[in-house]
């Protein structure tokens, strides 16, 4: 079997994941590392949005491995309790909680030493769920 990293459509220097491991069906374990590169100018929420970008990766690595990519739809609740620094390593988790025909919806959190510093809801769209519409 390939690597989970390997099927993500996202490949260096656009994955932000650095680890993916499948827990269950509905569960998938990963890590982002915030690098120096992530965290460049002071103020900026880059670091903080590559988290975000990972989690996302995460999902759509559990829900499209077989099929190579999907869409990201929708983020929602999405919260972080600290900012992230160079050198932080987060820990996340995704649920997968619904899927609707081409439509999924995870839930994902991430933890530093085991502190909990970030929770949201994301919702991934499979590349042929949208309204077909027929031109008559």
């Amino acid at each position: 079997m390939a690597s989970w990293l390997s099927v993500f459509p996202h490949q260096i220097p656009f994955r932000a994941v650095s680890a993916a491991t499948k827990r269950s069906a509905d569960s998938i374990e990963g890590m982002f590392l915030c690098t120096a590169n992530d965290a460049l100018s002071k103020g900026s929420r880059t670091s903080e949005l590559m988290l975000c970008e990972a989690m996302a990766q995460l999902a759509g690595g559990l829900a499209f491995h077989a099929e190579g990519h999907g869409f990201l739809s929708g983020i929602d609740h999405w919260e972080i309790d600290r900012p992230i620094m160079a050198g932080d390593a987060v820990k996340i988790t995704i649920h997968l909680e619904a899927s609707f025909g081409g439509l999924y919806r995870f839930s994902g959190t991430g933890s530093i030493d085991d502190v909990e510093i970030v929770r949201g809801r994301f919702y991934l769209a499979s590349p042929g769920s949208g309204s077909e519409t027929s031109e008559q």
